[in-house]
């Protein structure tokens, strides 16, 4: 099992390897500026834990929020839930930060 922070240059890499990204924001935080493709699974949503346990829980997955709080949360969950491999990219200025594109709705 991996679960490790990680910078945004690291979770640009991940995704170019293949790792889905997932914003664990509100839905208005996300119009507002999101990484590009990335799911929308809101953690604070009464439906967390069933929207993720429609995702296989082996693939790799880039978590993010605005701070790090909500994506450690997550993260948590992810893990009870029995996902494999997961990164915590912390806060979306990491990503953007390191050069990446941030896009809106």
């Amino acid at each position: 099992m991996i679960s490790e922070l990680v910078t945004g240059q690291r979770g640009k890499e991940l995704v170019d390897q293949g790792a889905l990204v997932i914003d664990v924001r509100t839905p208005a935080e996300y119009a507002e500026g999101h990484v590009p493709d990335s799911l929308l699974i809101d953690v604070s949503a009464s439906d967390f834990a069933a929207q993720i346990s429609q995702l296989d829980p082996h693939q790799a997955y880039v978590v993010y929020c605005r701070s790090g709080n909500r994506s450690a949360a997550a993260i948590n969950q992810m893990l009870a839930a029995g996902f494999t491999e997961l990164y915590d990219m912390g806060p979306l200025t990491a990503w953007a930060q390191a050069g990446h594109p941030v896009v809106t709705n």
